[in-house]
Parts: C-alpha cells; sequence; structure tokens
C-alpha cells in the first residue's frame, strides 16, 4: 500500500505545528502506575520540546538528561511489561497526547544506569513504525491510546539499575537534513526513566553509542513523509530478542550500502541472489530519498565469470537455456524497480571442451543489469 500526501492535507498538517509537541509523562511497572514525572529523570524548562542535533548529548536522554537523575529508581522484573505514556501539555483526559501532523516512530532503548548512558551501551528493546497494511504509524497508535505503549522487558537480562530511553521521532519536517537546513529535520522527542531489574537472567546485549547511532542524513532520520511510500526503514540498531545467541544487536545504519557477495554457488545462485537485494533497496530507495543506495553487482559478476570458465563441458551441457535465460530476466525486473533506464553489461563465457567427450560446447551469455545508485 502506497501513502501520498495531497497540498491539501499537507497544508492541515502545518497548522498543528506550532503546538504539537510530547513528552514521557508517566510509567507502569508491573501493573502499578507511577505518578506523573515519578522515576523518570527532571523535566528540562520546555518539557514537551524536542532535541534535532543528533551530534548532542541531549539526544541521550532529552536536554540536560545526562546531568540530572530521578528521585527514584523504580523495581520492575525482567520479562514483564511496562507501560510508557506520553502527553502534550498533562496527563489530563482531554490532553491529545501529540499532533497528528507530527507522524513517526517508536522506540524504547536500556543501558546500565551506572554508565549514565556513555558509551557503547545502548540496546533497543522496542521499535514500532509504519504499517503499510493499515496506513498506521506508531504516532497514531499512541494517539489512539490515551498516550500509552505496552513494552515487554527482556527476560534474559542481568538483574541490576538501568535507564529507560524513549524516543519518537517526528518526520513532518524529516524531508530535508538538519546539518544542511538547521530550521527544519526530525524531531526527537527523548526521556530516560530509571528502573531497578529483578528477577534477571545472564545476558549483557551488545551496546551502541547515543549520540552515534543516527547521523542526520541516515534513512529513517531523513524521510518525506509527504512523498508517495509503502515502507519506512526504522533508523538504529535492531530489536534484542532474548534467548542464546542473541546478544547481538546488528546496526542498520548503513544498511542500504552494503554490496551484493557472492556466496561461491552457481550463476543461477548469484543472480537471484541480486535480483532480492535489488528488490529490497529499492523500497529504501523510496523512503529514504537523500541516501545512495545500490547492490553492487559487480562481485556477483565477477564470481560467476570465474565459475562458468572453471566449469567442466559436463556441467556447462547440464545446464539448461532455461536456467540461463530466467537468472537476467529477474535482474531486469529487480532493476526496473528502481531506475528507469539501466546500463547492461555482457560478460560472455566459453566452457571449455572436453577431450573425452563427444558432447557440443555450450556457449551461452549472462546478462547482468547493474542498477545503478539513486540520490534525491
Amino acid at each position: 500500500m502506497k501513502t501520498a500526501f495531497s497540498l491539501g492535507s499537507a497544508l492541515m498538517l502545518l497548522a498543528g505545528f506550532a503546538n504539537a509537541h510530547t513528552y514521557l509523562s508517566k510509567l507502569s511497572l508491573d501493573g502499578v502506575q507511577e505518578s506523573e514525572g515519578q522515576c523518570i529523570r527532571p523535566y528540562p524548562a520546555d518539557r514537551n520540546f524536542p532535541v534535532k542535533d543528533v551530534t548532542s548529548t541531549d539526544i541521550t536522554c532529552g536536554v540536560g538528561g545526562v546531568s540530572k537523575t530521578a528521585s527514584e529508581t523504580c523495581p520492575v522484573k525482567a520479562g514483564s511489561t511496562i507501560t510508557v505514556e506520553w502527553h502534550h501539555d498533562n496527563d489530563s483526559a482531554s490532553d491529545d497526547i501529540i499532533d497528528i501532523s507530527h507522524l513517526g516512530p517508536c522506540m524504547v532503548y536500556m543501558a546500565p544506569l551506572e554508565s549514565n548512558g556513555s558509551g557503547d551501551v545502548w540496546f533497543k528493546i522496542f521499535e514500532d513504525g509504519y504499517d503499510a497494511a493499515t496506513n498506521t504509524w506508531c504516532v497514531n497508535k499512541i494517539r489512539n491510546n490515551g498516550g500509552k505503549l505496552d513494552v515487554a522487558l527482556p527476560a534474559d537480562i542481568k538483574s541490576g539499575d538501568y535507564l529507560v530511553r524513549t524516543e519518537i521521532i517526528a518526520l513532518h519536517e524529516s524531508d530535508t537534513d538538519y546539518a544542511v537546513n538547521p530550521a527544519r529535520g526530525s524531531q526527537f522527542y527523548v526521556n530516560c526513566a530509571q528502573v531497578s531489574v529483578t528477577n534477571g537472567g545472564s545476558a549483557e546485549p551488545q551496546g551502541y553509542a547515543i549520540p552515534g547511532i543516527y547521523k542526520s542524513n541516515t534513512p529513517g532520520v531523513i524521510f518525506n513523509l509527504y512523498s508517495s511510500y509503502s515502507s519506512y526503514p526504522i533508523p538504529g540498531p535492531a530489536v534484542y530478542v532474548s534467548g542464546p545467541g542473541n546478544g547481538n544487536g546488528e546496526s542498520t545504519d548503513e544498511s542500504t550500502d552494503v554490496p551484493v557477495e557472492s556466496t561461491g554457488s552457481s550463476a543461477e545462485e548469484n543472480t537471484n541472489s541480486s535480483a532480492e537485494e535489488s528488490n529490497y533497496s529499492s523500497v529504501e530507495n523510496t523512503d529514504a530519498p537523500t541516501e545512495n543506495t545500490g547492490s553492487s553487482v559487480e562481485e556477483s559478476t565477477d564470481s560467476s565469470a570465474e565459475e562458468s570458465t572453471d566449469s567442466s563441458a559436463e556441467e556447462s551441457n547440464y545446464s539448461s537455456a532455461e536456467e540461463n535465460t530466467d537468472a537476467p530476466t529477474e535482474n531486469t525486473d529487480a532493476s526496473q524497480n528502481s531506475a528507469t533506464e539501466s546500463p547492461t553489461e555482457e560478460v560472455s563465457t566459453d566452457a571449455p571442451e572436453t577431450p573425452t567427450s563427444s558432447a557440443p560446447v555450450v556457449t551461452y551469455t549472462t546478462t547482468i543489469t547493474a542498477a545503478p545508485g539513486k540520490c534525491h
């Protein structure tokens, strides 16, 4: 499902920009709702104002958040569900939570309290972005639920004191890179709470630095909400999932820049892999207009040519004409998704003749279409 904003819709959203902020108001831990501000690091004077500079230490826990401490560190069991609750002005029933113009994702991170959020200590425990099937953002969900969002704590993390960092990224001005024009750019609504985890395990998830996980032009940080889109790349590392072998989250910050690598398999396998990568890249190119993305096919081409040259005539005869024809067709389809005109190059390899066989030598041509990177 693709979504596009009309000019009228954009003007309606602009009307709400001046009065549309939000802040973390409350926590509910083990089913008990705490009072407003309890367990949460003290708010600045403008408690519902965003942070826009992703290189600032304010992106860690909000404005002044790393220099303050909560009056209480509240206990919570590992594996339990906590409820975080945002509000615009106050925790009254009539509060509008956050303006509808501020569509975007929600994320929650944790870090050992003793680190005070400094260094490679943050691991993501929750994320929710855009659901194309229902045309719904996380911001829509919290607005429809009184500002509340349920988040499950990992069951196997070590017991101890932690920071819980909540984050909403409002995308209504994220079509422009903040580093290029500081008057625009994504708006980060960030707060930190302090909890004491009990009944934990032994896991110590891999951590990442905040600031550090985002750049001003990271896909998902820069995003055109007013264009046609069918998906959204949530920025930052992967969500940590409890269980053996899941201690390392994998950063998605530069995921669209990873080239396609040859696995040393047949030409058909390499071609199919390239097609899948191209299809995935084309979606992210739509969502992240300023990031130059593209999957390199040079490695697959070299690998395929080398494999085909080294193959015996018997293996070449075994490969059908249908297999050679289908592979480039898939690549052509993938390239059409990411570019209107795609340069092609032919790689022709002749399989060597086998002295002991009278079978004719099969010559085939594989056309690999390289999809150029796309920069908006």
